[in-house]
């Protein structure tokens, strides 16, 4: 979400004079809280109120913020409205426990203001049709930007391998925030044991509230390295001889699914190969055979194949593939290409609205 507000607010500059209303985040790196969401909404909807005349468009990157819209359209009737969902905005909602009940009544609140938007735009073809299902329609996607981050910009620097790693003679990588639906815990328990002995897998990424890390660590020829410096992932990820994404459908209960999946973008932009689940919004962040492969989530045998396909290709083979899958993908999430698809939409609206 705040990735996908930073790339558009940057990438629609080349179009529109923009102004930001932002939230940081705490020092510590979390999420704000539930208080400073509701204080921010507040100062959103006050400049709202006073300042909505100055502006034809609105793009809120939260629907969460959708009360800043009802004041806008007091202040300025015709001014042209849109609002960007992903999809844990969907489904929270349908989770257990008092919170997402509250939530669930927001976003029917948000869902009865649909009229405020001209458009409501998903982050992934998976996400408009979540926004479907829950009587949203209709849905407009524009796919994320790779993200100009430190990762991504790290196309040649290299930095020294951890030992466990660099002793391994294959690797498989995974990284990224673990969460269960993340698949971390299933591949370990059920794809590692059927790869060849030399295959080892390294897990990278924050386990803050991940209750399956115990497990993880006690699974052979797996190795969890914990949060790294942006450099160190960035040499991890190209010298791993697959990065895998090996999602799985979120335990009953939890509902949670995967709206985009940025670490597909930032892998093969980097000239990783990338393995990943055709799952939800994943299908999104890459294309089959070109910047990555595409496996059946759960299927055992189809990710070892997938696996050793990569391992039994010969370094020639290699080579193109990590260059390939790196040009394609600067080229189909460039920070251009998201702000062109947005801009025509908002223009569109413009035109039509005469």
């Amino acid at each position: 979400m705040e990735t996908y507000s930073v790339e558009l607010a940057a990438a629609l500059e080349s179009h529109f004079e923009v102004t930001r209303l932002v939230l940081p985040g705490r020092k510590s790196g979390r999420t704000p809280s539930l208080f400073g969401y509701g204080v921010f909404l507040l100062k959103a909807m006050l400049y709202g109120l006073i300042y909505s005349r100055k502006f034809t468009h609105l793009v809120l990157g939260d629907l969460v913020l959708f009360p800043v819209a009802l004041c806008c359209r007091l202040a300025n009737p015709g001014q042209r409205r849109t609002v960007i969902v992903y999809g844990l905005d969907l489904v929270y909602g349908q989770r257990k426990g008092l919170l997402p009940r509250v939530y669930a009544v927001y976003f029917t609140l948000f869902r009865a203001c649909r009229r405020l938007f001209l458009d409501i735009v998903a982050i992934s073809g998976y996400t408009a049709q979540l926004a479907i299902e829950v009587g949203l329609a209709p849905v407009r996607v524009v796919t994320p930007a790779l993200p100009q981050s430190q990762l991504t910009a790290t196309v040649t620097a290299t930095t020294p391998l951890p030992k466990a790693f660099a002793r391994a003679h294959k690797r498989v990588l995974q990284f990224g925030r673990l969460v269960p639906r993340k698949g971390a815990l299933w591949f370990a328990q059920n794809v590692v044991p059927l790869l060849p002995d030399d295959v080892e897998f390294f897990v990278v990424g924050s386990a803050h509230g991940y209750c399956q890390l115990d497990e993880l660590t006690r699974c052979a020829r797996t190795h969890y390295l914990g949060p790294m410096p942006t450099n160190d992932l960035a040499t991890l990820i190209r010298s791993a001889d697959a990065v895998v994404m090996p999602n799985v459908s979120s335990p009953d209960g939890t509902r949670d699914v995967e709206g985009f999946g940025l670490v597909a973008i930032e892998t093969s932009s980097i000239g990783g190969l990338l393995i990943a689940s055709r799952l939800q919004g994943i299908t999104d962040a890459l294309q089959d055979g070109v910047t990555g492969l595409l496996v059946e989530a759960g299927n055992t045998s189809a990710w070892r194949d997938a696996v050793c396909c990569l391992l039994d290709e010969t370094p020639a083979q290699l080579t193109a593939r990590r260059a390939i899958a790196a040009v394609r993908t600067r080229d189909h999430y460039s920070r251009k290409r998201m702000g062109d698809a947005f801009a025509s939409l908002l223009l569109k609206k413009a035109l039509s609205s005469k």
